[in-house]
């Protein structure tokens, strides 16, 4: 056998080891981008999941803002119907405490919260009542803004989803509150002696000036909301409510300035239509919120699902030279072990030898022909 055969005989082995190697190498590395791309969509998904369980904690907020401003000025007019709609606002907020208060780490403030609901006073001074019901409605922002910050609303990384987000759980809040407030003040303002009238119109002038800056900055936030998407279906869901909202607002705020004094009925009028636009924007912001999220869920649903073909098929392509060399080798084997049984003598024998035992020459034979072989 020649040198460049043994070469060959050697080099066929490491050839096919090679074969062998190189789709298995292969299925590794892609096992291994399936486990990093895996993990980077299972951590995005159980953030969006864990803010949109934010967004249902303050979507019953939201309606228990508005019932506790409501109960309020019933306090202050002797109106008992508000403190129904309090009650029921308070149950759906259990409710949804007990879901999700321990993952949002709200239990503790919505525990504090709902004791100082239940010890608000029936009856009271002006004054004491609107103190109580401002303390509580500071403790009702606290937790929305524990939710907002526990639920990772605060840090969405789309920038459309975050403005949102901002503005239904701080901005319009906060509006709220203050809207409450100054019409709180206003209708309590002709009760009080002529020597306290000038520090309660700084009062009011201080809460229609932050009324005022919360309603801007909301409009800031929905308008670079809207820019930020792209997609006129979040303008057209959104902007023809913040334009009811920005008008009770401006309704609202000259009535603090009337020359004729402060007309309680007006009041009352304006204070209920900024209070049904702010809960119709309310609703609105935090649906367009929860179907981003839901949008986001399901790419990331598809892409998983992407991850798992890709892996299989390359497990499959990795296999499949493994498994042909297998029965190769296989079918080498048998074709061996069928060549060495009894009864199958090969067709050719060997240059030199004898045909079989019973062929060979006898002694004497053997000696005559090698004296004939050694005749010159």
């Amino acid at each position: 056998m020649t040198v460049r055969a043994h070469q060959h005989q050697r080099g066929r082995p490491i050839s096919a080891a090679a074969r062998l190697l190189l789709p298995i190498l292969l299925a590794m590395s892609v096992t291994a981008l399936f486990v990093m791309v895996w993990q980077s969509v299972d951590e995005q998904s159980r953030f969006a999941s864990l803010e949109r369980d934010g967004i249902r904690y303050i979507q019953e907020l939201g309606p228990l803002e508005i019932a506790l401003t409501n109960a309020g000025t019933a306090a202050l007019g002797d109106d008992p119907a508000a403190p129904a709609d309090l009650g029921r606002a308070v149950a759906a907020v259990a409710a949804v405490d007990r879901d999700l208060g321990e993952r949002l780490s709200a239990q503790d403030r919505w525990a504090g919260l709902r004791a100082k609901i239940e010890a608000l006073p029936a009856d009271g001074t002006d004054q004491e009542i609107i103190a109580a019901y401002g303390t509580v409605n500071d403790l009702l922002l606290a937790l929305m803004d524990k939710v907002r910050n526990s639920s990772q609303l605060v840090r969405d990384p789309s920038a459309d989803l975050f403005y949102l987000g901002d503005g239904a759980a701080q901005e319009l809040p906060e509006s709220i509150v203050a809207a409450s407030r100054y019409t709180n003040l206003l209708l309590t303002l002709s009760k009080l002696p002529a020597s306290e009238r000038p520090a309660a119109l700084i009062e009011i002038n201080t809460e229609a000036s932050g009324l005022a800056s919360n309603a801007r900055d909301l409009s800031d936030d929905i308008r670079l909301a809207v820019e930020e998407s792209g997609t006129q279906g979040l303008g057209s869901a959104l902007l023809s409510r913040l334009d009811r909202y920005n008008r009770a607002v401006d309704n609202l705020l000259p009535l603090a300035s009337a020359r004729n004094g402060v007309n309680t009925e007006q009041v009352t009028l304006a204070r209920g239509e900024l209070q049904t636009a702010a809960a119709e924007l309310s609703a609105a912001l935090l649906t367009q919120i929860g179907l981003g999220l839901d949008d986001r869920i399901s790419t990331l649903d598809q892409r998983r699902l992407t991850a798992i073909g890709i892996l299989v098929v390359s497990v499959l392509a990795a296999l499949i030279p493994v498994g042909l060399s297998l029965a190769g080798r296989i079918r080498r084997t048998r074709a061996a072990r069928n060549s060495g049984t009894p009864g199958h003598a090969p067709a050719h024998a060997p240059a030199g030898a004898w045909p079989g035992p019973d062929s060979r020459p006898e002694a004497g034979q053997d000696q005559t022909l090698r004296r004939r072989i050694s005749v010159p």
